[in-house]
């Protein structure tokens, strides 16, 4: 980050070329932070400029800031009533204000540029775009808070351990610290579960670091299918089946063995699992 050591004595030699440093120093910043949610060709809603209907045909934004194309511009809240083909409008216009250099050159060198609604056709440009166009920052923010794309673990465990196959998915957030954690799995030998009431915990794969849970988190696996069976002592419909994610990272599922009939059977899972 740039910066200025004012500490020293003797006078600071305060040039044109020190004001553009400092001022590049702050616009810089706005613009890394701003860009969080997207390339800034978006326009970002950054604080207020909440939209209502007062009226039929009416619109109503209230003063705020946005940012767009690289730049931070204060809204001025309007209302606005479109007719026909017409929208609104966040229309922006740049201010230039004279100063005199020493020389008694005269340059338009005090910038500014604000904005406020109207009522016209939906063009989009440098500046104007249509008030629908406009995201709250905290939406774009927020999606690239968690990962897009998922993570897998392919499952296959053993015969002796019911030769269970699939996949499991995962991806985490990290504004709330949550995982997402899902999977479909196929027990093909579900007649070699341990016996009721015996049954055990398997363990179908274990998550990386970054991905596991400070305390154990319970979830359910529900057998997929609209037709249930019973477990092998022919005493209860299986239905679900009780499923933890440990803090050392393994997925464990209480797999049951079913009526004699069942050779296979496939459960799923789609939960949110806090990780704090």
């Amino acid at each position: 980050m740039k910066s200025i050591d004012f500490s020293h004595a003797g006078g600071f030699p305060l040039t044109q070329d020190e004001l553009d440093y400092l001022q590049q120093a702050y616009t810089e910043c706005i613009n890394a932070i701003a860009t969080l949610g997207s390339d800034g060709s978006t326009p970002f809603i950054i604080n207020g400029m909440v939209q209502s209907v007062p009226g039929a045909g009416l619109l109503a934004v209230t003063s705020g800031w946005f940012f767009y194309n690289g730049e931070m511009i204060k809204f001025t809240g309007a209302t606005v009533t479109p007719i026909g083909t017409d929208v609104p409008i966040v229309q922006i216009t740049p201010v230039a204000s004279n100063l005199t250099y020493n020389d008694g050159s005269l340059y338009p060198a005090v910038l500014n540029k604000t904005a406020t609604l109207v009522s016209g056709p939906p063009v989009t440009d440098a500046t104007h775009f249509p008030m629908s166009a406009a995201v709250p920052f905290q939406l774009v923010f927020g999606l690239n808070g968690r990962e897009s794309a998922w993570n897998s673990i392919s499952v296959g465990t053993s015969t002796a351990l019911g030769n269970v196959t699939g996949a499991i998915y995962y991806k985490k957030n990290w504004l709330n610290n949550t995982l997402h954690l899902r999977a479909s799995l196929t027990a093909n030998s579900a007649q070699n579960f341990n016996a009721s009431p015996g049954a055990l915990f398997s363990i179908m794969g274990n998550l990386p670091a970054g991905y596991i849970p400070t305390n154990s988190a319970n979830f359910t696996a529900y057998y997929f299918s609209s037709n249930l069976f019973k477990d092998d002592l022919a005493v209860s419909w299986i239905k679900h089946l009780t499923s933890i994610l440990t803090p050392s990272g393994q997925i464990l599922i209480n797999f049951i063995r079913p009526e004699v009939s069942i050779v296979a059977y496939t459960i799923v899972f789609n939960t949110i699992i806090p990780l704090d």
